[in-house]
């Protein structure tokens, strides 16, 4: 298993060695100019559920001119850690993202909720 890993991790570095090239580039190289939300433009509020000690939440607000994906990330005590599926936002939209630790779990641990997002 280590061995497939680190064939991975170095073939993974022989290709951004090599760098992008083809269609892959060119869709890169496209949206360099696209405006991407500004992080604070991204409200957010993270926490763990007062009603169940396993299940995590993020509720975001787009304040951008452009739609936006994010998701919530909980890191589980005893357990892999979750992630929901991203939620979209179109401008002035809100939504809450939810992800639980599996039932065996510890439980969330201390600041184990997190939130990410990204311009669609």
């Amino acid at each position: 298993m280590r061995t497939s890993l680190s064939l991975l991790a170095v073939g993974a570095g022989a290709v951004l060695t090599l760098g992008l090239t083809g269609p892959v580039a060119q869709a890169q190289d496209a949206g360099a100019g696209l405006d991407v939300p500004a992080a604070q433009d991204v409200p957010c509020s993270t926490g763990v559920s007062e009603s169940d000690y396993l299940e995590g939440y993020a509720n975001r607000d787009n304040n951008t001119a452009g739609p936006v994906e994010f998701r919530v990330n909980i890191v589980c005590g005893l357990a892999c850690d979750v992630s929901s599926e991203w939620v979209r936002l179109e401008p002035g939209q809100g939504a809450q993202a939810v992800a639980a630790c599996p039932s065996w779990s510890t439980g969330i641990a201390p600041g184990g909720v997190s939130a990410e997002h990204h311009a669609v």
